[in-house]
């Protein structure tokens, strides 16, 4: 009788494959836990040996050194340094009134403070108190300081008369006699127009000083830098 035509047999031979089926199965699963415990232990073994060493073995930060203080009603000595600064660093020390002209005696106004350098200034550096006001004398960085003293504070009339006009430029001529009469200007080196005032310096004046003031002045001009004939 063929074996699978006897229950009993059939039955051993299904019970026999089971069990090799399922013998076959652990063994693989086995194999596979071992592979994947192994690759993990790698992945780990790499990211231990790539992490970045710890705090203790980073520099010490550097501390930035602290600026000095300025000393506080000081007035600094601010001759010669730019007009930017040596503003600051009149402010910083605790002066609040600050102010500039220009030494060369042009009237020209300090627009851009870093333009221009300081020549003298008034009161002197020292301990002061700090409500006075401090004058700083300045021309601009690519001017020398006046060698002798230069008049700056501008001309006024006076009861009607002329003031000395002579050495003044032609924008301190006309803030002077603003309201007072018209100012005419002659270029006494040619026919050039004069279009920067600043840049001019009065010769001659009519009328002359001590005179009573005409409706019209005029005054004849050259060039800073040029000689008046």
């Amino acid at each position: 009788m063929k074996w699978w035509r006897n229950p009993r047999q059939r039955l051993g031979v299904i019970c026999a494959v089971v069990a090799v089926l399922v013998i076959v199965g652990l063994v693989h699963r086995g194999r596979t836990d071992d592979s994947g415990s192994a690759a993990a232990d790698g992945v780990r073994v790499a990211a231990t040996a790539a992490a970045p060493a710890g705090p203790a073995s980073a520099a010490p930060p550097t501390r930035r050194a602290k600026p000095s203080p300025v000393p506080k009603n000081v007035l600094p000595d601010v001759v010669g340094v730019d007009l930017q600064q040596a503003w600051d660093g009149a402010r910083r020390a605790g002066y609040r009134f600050v102010t500039s002209h220009d030494v060369s005696g042009r009237g020209r106004r300090q627009f851009v403070y870093s333009n221009w350098k300081v020549c003298d200034q008034t009161p002197e550096p020292g301990p002061l108190a700090k409500e006075l006001p401090v004058e700083l004398g300045v021309v601009r960085h690519d001017e020398k300081c006046p060698a002798g003293t230069v008049p700056t504070d501008a001309p006024k009339v006076v009861d009607g008369r002329m003031p000395e006009l002579v050495g003044r430029s032609v924008t301190v001529v006309r803030r002077a006699l603003r309201g007072d009469a018209h100012v005419k200007t002659e270029d006494l080196g040619g026919s050039r127009l004069v279009l920067i005032e600043t840049h001019w310096v009065v010769c001659t004046q009519r009328p002359p000083e001590g005179q009573p003031v005409a409706d019209t002045v005029t005054v004849g001009v050259v060039k800073y830098g040029e000689r008046c004939p």
